[in-house]
């Protein structure tokens, strides 16, 4: 399997930790500000395994949570963890007082057999993710 990283991003918002992971984990706000999501749905608490349905481009696709460090940090991934190709959204918060840095990893693993267009996709990816973090603080900053 290969892992390549796609895109590094960081934003400083101006709420506390506590805040940023509850707007974070409110899927069904993420067309708000995630690029190319028209809606999303999922019943619960972020927790491993949970499967979060979404419509982008009158597509309907799934992310799944990967890993959960309540508060802290979150993974959500594409594809299963075997699929040829995964892209993995890796989210870490970490608190500065009474405001949060917010850092965001978009990774893609490969199965060693994928050879073309990994090049393709990881500039494709950086490119669409590029403005996320970004979006999310100023509709954090705005939120009720």
């Amino acid at each position: 399997m290969q892992a390549i990283t796609a895109l590094e991003d960081e934003a400083l918002i101006h709420l506390p930790q506590w805040r940023v992971w509850d707007l974070l984990t409110d899927w069904t706000s993420a067309p708000l500000w995630m690029p190319g999501v028209d809606s999303m749905l999922a019943v619960g608490p972020a927790v491993p395994g949970q499967v979060l349905r979404y419509v982008s481009a009158e597509h309907e696709r799934e992310l799944t949570v990967a890993t959960v460090e309540r508060g802290s940090a979150l993974t959500l991934a594409t594809g299963s963890d075997g699929a040829d190709v995964r892209v993995e959204y890796g989210y870490l918060l970490v608190a500065e007082a009474d405001r949060t840095r917010l850092r965001l990893r978009v990774g893609i693993r490969l199965n060693d057999a994928v050879t073309d267009g990994a090049d393709e996709l990881r500039a494709a990816l950086a490119e669409a993710e590029s403005g996320q973090l970004e979006a999310f603080r100023a509709y954090a900053e705005k939120a009720p």
